[in-house]
């Protein structure tokens, strides 16, 4: 540090860190909390009538809540159409909304993915 040309690249890095971490503790207490999402991962031979047979058999339970359908034609919506919100269900309200997925027609399993955070 006796050398006054380094002086300045690693007191800006020191900023520059001192800033990352103050921006990630905030982000982690303050920012928005994580959205659970489960996504029911059906067969390529499924039809669009089991499809909707499984939403209409498994509706909403507590706080794992069925999102509506898409109203746009995008393939993914096409290969996954059905979903739930996880992020306020309780262990058990997941576990509903699973084994009532499971072993439907069509149905190849159901996922969960974590968004934010």
């Amino acid at each position: 540090m006796r050398d006054p040309r380094r002086r300045v690249p690693v007191v800006f890095g020191l900023i520059c860190l001192v800033g990352i971490l103050v921006f990630g503790v905030y982000a982690v207490l303050e920012g928005p909390p994580p959205r659970v999402e489960a996504v029911v991962v059906f067969t390529a031979q499924a039809t669009e009538a089991q499809k909707d047979a499984v939403r209409a058999a498994c509706p909403t339970v507590g706080g794992a809540v069925q999102e509506p359908p898409d109203r746009n034609d995008l393939a993914i919506t096409r290969v996954y159409p059905l979903r739930y919100n996880l992020t306020d269900a309780s262990t058990g309200d997941r576990a509903k909304v699973f084994a009532c997925v499971q072993g439907r027609p069509g149905v190849e399993g159901i996922t969960t993915q974590t968004q934010g955070q």
